[in-house]
């Protein structure tokens, strides 16, 4: 099993552990429909734990991701700019993200969802699943599928820190409770002025957000279980255009207002002694995203997804041996509304569809040297021809802290209500003709595990049929989308390693080597797919004592292509080092003063051709806990 534990040779006891045998056995809650051993997982599978995020100390989710194998991270300029995520070289809308159990992918946002507005304050963990998932989680686990778990800390915790780019954040949040019912959230605001994007002397652009998370769990009896999580985000960007004559972003008053609100109800009971569970969950997301220039109001796109879901799991155990058969039925309505401020444009328009799928999964675990599972998934769509999709995984440790691990599994993507039915006069023009896109993919490696000392290598390839690609129509100068005709390869290998040679000092290190390629036309020509590096990685250092902690991390990413949209031109975008560098003094045990430099080697660099990024910039700050 490829374990990335960036800074965990053992994770700490969470809800999401267990004690076998008086040892602490971490899970995973994203590698299966029910939670499962991450070691045992036959996954590739990144854990970040709770001791990187406090130690490194960044303020967005999006800065973690390009430690872990595979992740390629583009944002369009500065914080609040728009940011995607690839996987294994898939696309930004094969990226399916969740947030405490809750799908919260924006169908108003090209089926993407947007990372720019994801603060890490009150991030518990992070697990970044690769490869194809949709057998368990649908569509859009293409190229993996990311897991966000909120803190749950009894008491009380804050912190507040200024900076580069007259940057601002702050935040508070705790936890009360007992055995039975807990109560947890928290309040987090960030807010920048940024710069020029476009470095023509123009107006900064800057980025607000105020984000409010809140967890309720409660145990009714012994055996029945009731949780509420609600979470809102209202963030505010603004960013400048793109000349398409001279190919450079230009300077423009534009503002993008983003409101998110997720929410899920759940309740489950177990019987027999756990050997039967049942949960019914219910979960709602809304999505707005308004767009003005100069204060005026252009367009906008609303978008939300309703969610019933009723999961089973019978287990039988015989000797050290155990069996689960899991079975989900869910139903989804998602809904997509652009107004435009000209109550006649053709963009007007408000679409709807719906879905049934029927989930089963078979797990195998055989004491703590084999595990695997065996899942099919069928879905029924109102819009798109119903899909099937498969995965199998496998994992075993014949000895001597080795651990062999393979997965296989088919994804499908359902085409965006953008790429549907989006319309812009005189730029772009939606297809409600495209087919899903289908995937297929396997992994295979090894790990070696002992003494505070982890490596793991892993091999993959993945292939992607009815890939949804951009056109251009030279006579009436409209952009559009179709299915390509030819089959897309994304293959590669990852590599992890992580080490604890002292007590308080741990270092890890990711290697990523990608080879990402489309093929428009059946027989054509294979071409390089754009921002998606071939080489990259990361180095992780922490070191933790009583009077202080120091972090740094860097984030490598090889050279990459890109488009220059004014001449329609594949252009290179160099490669670069993103050093983080974080401290902490414990003034005392609850209290903390923090300091971090970010891009400390003050790279130039581009994620997207034409858009600035932020040279260095320093922070410093106080956090408490009580």
């Amino acid at each position: 099993m490829l374990i990335a534990l960036l800074a965990a040779a053992a994770l700490p006891a969470t809800t999401d552990d267990i004690i076998v045998a008086d040892l602490l056995v971490p899970l995973t809650v994203t590698a299966s429909r029910e939670p499962v051993p991450v070691a045992l997982s036959g996954t590739a599978l990144t854990v970040i734990p709770p001791e990187t995020l406090r130690q490194i100390a960044l303020p967005l989710v999006k800065d973690y991701l390009t430690l872990s194998p595979s992740v390629a991270v583009s944002q369009s300029g500065p914080m609040g700019s728009q940011t995607q995520v690839r996987i294994r070289g898939a696309e930004a809308n094969h990226t399916l993200t969740f947030i405490d159990g809750i799908d919260v992918t924006d169908p108003a946002s090209s089926g993407e969802f947007r990372y720019e507005t994801l603060l890490a304050d009150g991030v518990e963990r992070i697990e970044i699943l690769r490869g194809p998932q949709s057998a368990l989680w649908g569509s859009e686990a293409v190229g993996g599928v990311i897991n966000i778990l909120s803190r749950s800390d009894k008491g009380l915790y804050g912190e507040a820190e200024g900076g580069s780019l007259g940057t601002f954040r702050g935040g508070i949040g705790g936890g009360t409770g007992g055995t039975d019912t807990s109560l947890s959230g928290q309040a987090s605001f960030l807010t920048s002025k940024g710069y020029d994007i476009s470095n023509s002397g123009g107006d900064r652009d800057g980025y607000e957000n105020l984000t409010l998370h809140g967890k309720f769990i409660t145990k009714p009896t012994a055996n029945t279980d009731v949780s509420l999580v609600a979470r809102y985000t209202n963030s505010n960007s603004e960013y400048d255009g793109f000349n398409y004559t001279t190919g450079v972003s230009q300077d423009a008053p534009y503002v993008t207002r983003t409101k998110q609100l997720a929410l899920r109800a759940q309740a489950g009971i177990s019987l027999f002694d756990d050997h039967w569970t049942q949960q019914v969950s219910a979960l709602l997301t809304d999505a707005n995203n308004i767009n003005r220039t100069a204060g005026v109001f252009e367009n906008q796109s609303k978008g939300g997804r309703a969610t019933l879901r009723y999961q089973t799991s019978l287990t039988f155990t015989a000797g050290d041996t155990r069996h689960r058969l899991t079975a989900a039925l869910e139903h989804d309505r998602e809904r997509f509304e652009s107004i435009d401020a000209d109550p006649t444009a053709l963009s007007n328009q408000y679409r709807s569809r719906l879905q049934t799928s029927l989930v089963g999964e078979y797990r195998l675990d055989a004491g703590d040297w084999l595990g695997g599972g065996l899942a099919v998934r069928r879905d029924w769509n109102s819009r798109f021809a119903d899909s099937t999709t498969v995965r199998a995984t496998g994992a075993v440790k014949p000895g001597a802290g080795f651990t062999l691990h393979a997965s296989y599994g088919s994804g499908v993507a359902d085409p965006t209500f953008y790429d549907l039915f989006g319309y812009y006069p005189g730029f772009f023009v939606g297809n409600p003709n495209l087919k899903p896109e289908r995937s297929r993919g396997w992994d295979a490696g090894a790990g070696w595990a002992r003494g505070g000392y982890a490596v793991d290598v892993t091999w993959y390839h993945a292939s992607l049929d009815n890939e949804i690609v951009s056109t251009f129509n030279s006579t009436t100068f409209l952009s559009g989308v179709a299915n390509a005709t030819g089959h897309s390869r994304r293959q590669g290998l990852e590599a992890s390693a992580s080490a604890k040679p002292l007590d308080g000092l741990t270092l890890s290190a990711t290697y990523a080597y990608l080879d990402a390629t489309q093929q428009t036309v059946a027989a054509g020509l294979q071409v390089r797919e754009v921002r998606r590096p071939r080489h990259s990685g990361s180095l992780t250092a922490r070191w933790t004592s009583t009077l202080f902690d120091l972090a740094a991390s860097a984030a490598i990413t090889g050279a990459r292509s890109d488009t220059d949209f004014a001449r329609f031109v594949t252009v290179r975008l160099a490669p670069y080092t993103l050093l983080t560098v974080s401290a902490a003094w414990h003034v005392t045990p609850k209290i903390d003063l923090t300091g971090r430099i970010e891009n400390a080697l003050d790279s130039q660099y581009q994620d997207v051709f034409a858009y600035r990024t932020p040279g260095l910039t320093a922070h410093a700050g106080v956090r408490f806990r009580l």
